[in-house]
């Protein structure tokens, strides 16, 4: 039978069927990311707005990003990134106007005029560089952009409670769902929606000997399997269990969605959608769990465990790389849960805990003051002759000392 999506030509022919400009067209768009497509079209939508508005202020008429020449780009793209402002009158963080300028960049290489105006070892460009650094300088100045508001890991206090609580665990489906997709999150590092909605119930391979969970990773935001990234693997995570009772929930969870799976090759989704059923019976629907729902996922487990922060899906992969730096494990292996592509990105992840951020900052308290210190020995010493009969506190004469080993 022909699909769709399917490689197979339908006369039997060992070649696939025959494709058109809209074929190819489509087959880029469905691949590309959708962030990045987002940001290309707002980077576009904002420059044209400033534009429109700089032309009707002077009269002076300027050219399209899409037919912008190198003395365009010195001329009128400084003068864009020291005036572009959000909708509400205030100035764009830093690196908010640095990924604008990117988003114009790939506006003109789909144009087919591509000039790489953001490379450091490029001189024609370098007017423009050197405006949009000094306006991101001065912004930084001005503290614009300084504070980053992320996603909070879910601490291992945190995690006991949701476990306390009964948000994890087996009792009901709700619970098994709750619980699959946060350890999916921090076992396998997986990041927000995006990952999660394109999950396959054959992604997953229990294993009782040793008790193991292996997932097999397609295509995401860091993985594409493009031309670019022909030398790299989709990444393949086995986790061996120390403790029967995840793999328990893992293994009971994959068993109720197969009961109402109808491929045979488990090429479904792997979110399901929980049923109440009156009887206590964990049973799933058929219906795989909507995008919204998906999206909004970890909020609604934290929110019924009654924790308090900013927590989001993102919080998942940020707890993965958190409490394995914590542990001390190396950012080499960090990276190969998460799947970083660079030392720079995991660490932005990496957040330390309230115990050793206490203790850096015991550490660079100032020294405690002399008079402190001869005060406490003076003490110590006169209980010590006090006890033993001395006379004196500056020198043990007559003292009787004793040694417990």
């Amino acid at each position: 039978m022909k699909t769709e999506n399917s490689d197979v030509n339908s006369a039997g022919s060992r070649f696939g069927d025959l494709k058109e400009e809209e074929d190819i067209n489509r087959l880029i768009k469905d691949t590309e990311s959708k962030h990045t497509r987002k940001n290309s079209n707002w980077s576009k939508k904002t420059f044209d707005e400033w534009r429109e508005y700089r032309t009707s202020q002077t009269n002076v008429p300027i050219p399209e990003i899409e037919n912008f020449t190198e003395n365009d780009v010195n001329v009128w793209l400084s003068r864009f990134v020291l005036e572009a402002r959000r909708k509400d009158g205030a100035p764009y963080p830093p690196n908010t106007l640095y990924q604008l300028c990117a988003g114009l960049m790939r506006v003109q290489k789909e144009s087919g005029t591509f000039m790489n105006f953001l490379d450091e070892k490029n001189p024609v460009f370098f007017p423009f560089r050197r405006s949009l650094s000094a306006r991101m300088a001065e912004l930084t100045k001005q503290g614009v952009g300084t504070v980053t508001h992320q996603a909070d890991p879910i601490s291992r206090d945190n995690e006991e409670e949701l476990w306390s609580k009964g948000v994890f665990g087996s009792g009901t489906a709700k619970s098994l769902l709750y619980t699959v997709f946060f350890y999916n999150c921090k076992l396998f590092g997986m990041r927000g929606t995006d990952e999660h909605r394109n999950l396959e119930l054959n992604q997953f391979q229990l294993d009782k000997e040793p008790m193991s969970l292996t997932f097999y990773g397609r295509a995401n935001k860091t993985y594409k399997g493009g031309l670019n990234q022909r030398h790299i693997s989709p990444k393949t995570i086995k986790h061996v269990f120390s403790d029967p009772k995840l793999f328990l929930i893992y293994e009971e969870y994959i068993q109720l969605v197969r009961m109402i799976s109808t491929d045979e090759n488990g090429s479904e989704p792997f979110y399901r959608r929980p049923l109440e059923n009156k009887n206590n019976l964990k049973t799933f629907s058929k219906q795989c769990l909507g995008v919204n729902k998906l999206s909004k996922l970890m909020k609604s487990i934290c929110e019924e465990g009654g924790l308090k922060g900013a927590f989001s899906n993102h919080s998942g992969k940020r707890t993965c790389a958190t409490q394995l730096y914590q542990a001390g494990i190396q950012e080499q292996e960090i990276m190969g849960r998460t799947g970083h592509r660079s030392v720079q990105s995991v660490r932005k992840y990496k957040r330390p805990s309230g115990e050793m951020l206490e203790e850096i900052s015991n550490v660079l308290e100032p020294p405690v003051k002399r008079e402190k210190v001869e005060m406490e020995v003076s003490e110590s010493t006169e209980r010590m002759c006090s006890k033993s009969g001395c006379t004196g506190v500056t020198a043990y004469n007559n003292c009787v000392f004793e040694f417990k080993f």
